[in-house]
């Protein structure tokens, strides 16, 4: 028989006499604690009160955040509330005007969006979700932008400081890495076409590729279209003179006027636009296996063909960057001085007979 009570209540009902033994003097007690007249076939009673001093414990008062409070405050504060949850943005935005304008059409009685704190896509307008994508670690942030302001005063107030050429290079020139998607072809194949754009213009490079009789050439073309769109949309390349004028920079190659230069493969090019975009790398990738094939062979033999994948990775420049680069190439060799054959200094090591 199982019993679930605890043993203080037991030797509390039942306490031993100095005749009897303590098992026997806790048989009354442990009959009269069971159902039914058998007590080997009673069912053990639950004794636990059912409502025990702890339940109604009342725990400790803590300090509510403040959005708790608005949430148990009054109707005007909870509607206050989401309205600052679900603002559309949190501050001032690239597409701000737009927003102004369609709030202007809404109030004019245009169709109004339905209200919600999530987009159609099912992303939240929360101004904590908002923030906490866009800036996850500020504090972060504000100390990787407190020290590079730093190392930019240092270095523009230090007189014997010089801008590392990298940094001038990255600061001046703009550039684009493009990587595309593994392609149904192999790496021969696809290296032959990359030899072809490598070093032209893009849109020489679009002219290739638009009459190759090369089945991947199709897909090479799209994307160099790919990267030339990225390359104007996001680093504002090829945007010409009106590109340099609204972003504050000055024209390099110097009003208007067409200059020639010689590119590393010997080629002269000619050029009228320094932010002319041309394919500076191009090169490919090895990607994984997408199948196996069999070949039948003769006297029942099979070998297995393996279905190879690659990708090509396209590196968009401006012509700013060829032209220094040839500058560079020019002034190495003028430091050179001009090549001797037998240069002037005294003949060592002569013997009279051979050294071997």
């Amino acid at each position: 028989m199982s019993l679930s009570v605890p043993s203080r209540r037991l030797l509390r009902g039942a306490a031993p006499t100095r005749s009897a033994s303590p098992t026997t003097a806790l048989l009354p007690a442990l009959q009269s604690l069971s159902l039914g007249p058998n007590p080997a076939s009673a069912r053990p009673i639950h004794t636990t009160p059912s409502n025990q001093w702890f339940w109604n414990r009342k725990t400790k008062s803590t300090d509510e955040s403040s959005i708790a409070q608005q949430v148990k405050g009054s109707s005007v504060d909870r509607k206050a509330l989401v309205e600052s949850l679900t603002k559309r943005i949190e501050g001032p935005a690239i597409f701000e005007d737009e927003i102004k304008e369609t709030a202007a059409k809404q109030k004019d009685g245009a169709p109004t969006l339905p209200a919600g704190s999530f987009t159609r896509a099912g992303a939240s307008l929360a101004r904590e979700h908002l923030a906490r994508a866009v800036d996850p670690d500020p504090r972060s942030r504000v100390r990787w932008e407190r020290k590079m302001v730093i190392r930019q005063v240092q270095r523009g107030t230090n007189p014997y400081s010089r801008e590392p050429r990298a940094e001038k290079i990255a600061r001046t020139e703009r550039q684009l890495t493009s990587k595309s998607p593994f392609l149904a072809t192999s790496t021969k194949k696809l290296v032959k076409l990359a030899h072809q754009i490598q070093g032209k213009t893009v849109a020489e490079a679009l002219v290739q590729m638009r009459f190759s009789k090369k089945k991947m050439a199709q897909e090479v073309r799209y994307q160099l279209e790919l990267a030339r769109d990225l390359a104007i949309a996001e680093r504002g390349m090829g945007l010409g003179s009106k590109g340099q004028e609204a972003s504050g920079e000055v024209r390099e190659s110097g009003d208007g006027k067409t200059i020639e230069i010689q590119t590393k493969d010997g080629k002269w090019v000619k050029i009228d636009d320094p932010t002319r975009m041309y394919v500076a790398e191009a090169w490919v990738n090895r990607g994984p296996w997408r199948g196996k094939v069999p070949d039948y062979r003769a006297r029942g033999r099979v070998n297995i063909k393996h279905r190879p994948t690659a990708g090509i990775s396209i590196v968009l420049k401006e012509e700013k960057t060829r032209i220094r680069e040839y500058e560079e190439r020019v002034a190495k060799k003028l430091r050179q001085g001009p090549w001797v054959h037998l240069p002037d200094r005294p003949i060592t090591a002569q013997r009279q007979h051979y050294s071997w």
